[in-house]
C-alpha cells in the first residue's frame, strides 16, 4: 500500500492510510506538520532544508495572495459603497423630478382650468365690448334733435 509521491523535485515514500489520517487530522486543526510516527520516512537533512525553503516560499505566497484579496475585497468594497451613494444621489434626484413633473402637471390642470373659465368670459365680452361700439357708431351718425330728445 505504499506509494511513490513527487512534491517538488522530492520523491517521498508514504504510507497511503497513515498519510490519508494525518492530512486530514492536519487539514481539520490547522498543523500540517509530520506526526512522531513518521521518523523512517523523513527525507535527508538538505532534502528537508529544501523542502522547508519551498513550504516558506509557499507560505510567503499564500501570505502574499491573503493580502492581495484582502486589497480587492477593500476596493471592491469601497467602490460598492460609492455605487450606493451614486444611486442614492440618483434616487433623489429621480424623486425630485418627479416631484416638479407632478407641480408643473398641477399647475398645468390650473391653467386649463383657468382657461376654461376665462375663454367663454372673453367671448362674452367681446360680443358686448362689440354690441357697445355698434350703440356708440349709431350714436354719433343719428341727427343731433333725435340726441337732444332722447338726452332731455
Amino acid at each position: 500500500m505504499e506509494a511513490l509521491f513527487q512534491a517538488g523535485s522530492i520523491l517521498m515514500k508514504v504510507n497511503t492510510l497513515q498519510g490519508k489520517k494525518m492530512v486530514e487530522s492536519g487539514l481539520q486543526s490547522g498543523d500540517l506538520s509530520l506526526s512522531q510516527s513518521w521518523p523512517a520516512y523523513l527525507p535527508l537533512p538538505a532534502d528537508l532544508e529544501i523542502l522547508q525553503q519551498k513550504v516558506a516560499g509557499v507560505q510567503r505566497e499564500s501570505e502574499d495572495f491573503k493580502e492581495e484579496a484582502l486589497k480587492a475585497i477593500h476596493y471592491l468594497e469601497d467602490a460598492f459603497c460609492q455605487m450606493s451613494g451614486v444611486l442614492a444621489q440618483q434616487e433623489e434626484q429621480v424623486a425630485r423630478v418627479k416631484q416638479r413633473l407632478r407641480e408643473e402637471e398641477d399647475r398645468g390642470i390650473v391653467r386649463n382650468k383657468v382657461l376654461t373659465f376665462l375663454l367663454p368670459r372673453e367671448k362674452q365680452l367681446r360680443e358686448h365690448c362689440q354690441r357697445l361700439e355698434n350703440m356708440l357708431v349709431r350714436s354719433h351718425t343719428r341727427p343731433r334733435a333725435i340726441r337732444k330728445s332722447l338726452a332731455d
